[in-house]
């Protein structure tokens, strides 16, 4: 039976976009492009084997290199991964591709991360000011926090955005609303239907929800999408 393999890997999502795969931080234990010379055998390979996945995704070798430019590579048996950083004008992100492989027969296939959460991609050029991107997020979505650029597949397409999530404001009338609610459970306990309530209470509590909102930089769109989020 064939056996499939794949490395773990961190991922940052906004929930309109689906799955855009980001990573903003550099890996310790990883080597560096910049600080660290020359690359063994196998880091370059791994390097070229990437370059080459991203590029068929449906971009030209001259784009790549004008775009594209090598941040960190990770070599270990169990966690292969090259990092990219891709920059248009004045944004730039960073894209991750985590190199696994599957047996057919006797033959180790790999496999990247990239092919799926890039999808297509076509050649962007030409974006949004950040200053204009961040006027048209506060007209979309009111009042917001952390803004963030992210490269990956919307619909199974590349798309270049900036992401945020908008400030959650709580009214006085929610507030009264919520706490009158908590007092009746508590005043409840014995009853099942309020035990209930509690518990979807306090999930609520654990799993705010929040407006999660993207601005395409290339075509000034807006999408906004709810999301949980942990605490």
């Amino acid at each position: 039976m064939d056996r499939y393999r794949y490395p773990m890997i961190s991922h940052s999502a906004v929930a309109v976009a689906s799955t855009l795969l980001v990573l903003t931080q550099c890996f310790p234990q990883s080597r560096s492009a910049q600080s660290i010379s020359p690359l063994t055998s196998s880091e370059k390979d791994l390097v070229e084997s990437s370059r080459k996945s991203i590029i068929e995704t449906g971009l030209s070798d001259s784009y790549f290199e004008t775009h594209f430019k090598l941040v960190n590579v990770l070599d270990r048996e169990a966690d292969r991964r090259v990092v990219w950083q891709f920059r248009v004008n004045e944004h730039q992100t960073t894209v991750v591709d985590a190199i696994g492989y599957y047996t057919q027969g006797n033959q180790r296939i790999a496999t990247h991360s990239v092919r799926n959460s890039l999808g297509r991609t076509f050649e962007i050029t030409r974006a949004l000011t950040r200053a204009m991107a961040l006027k048209k997020m506060k007209s979309c979505m009111g009042n917001f926090a952390g803004p963030v650029v992210q490269y990956g597949s919307v619909d199974g397409v590349a798309q270049l955005v900036l992401s945020a999530e908008a400030k959650r404001m709580e009214s006085t009338i929610q507030i009264q609303h919520r706490r009158e609610r908590e007092l009746d459970a508590e005043k409840s306990a014995g009853n099942q239907k309020k035990e209930t309530d509690v518990i979807e209470s306090e999930e609520d509590n654990r799993h705010p929800v929040v407006v999660l909102g993207t601005i395409n930089l290339v075509t000034g769109k807006c999408t906004k999408g709810g999301g949980l989020v942990a605490q």
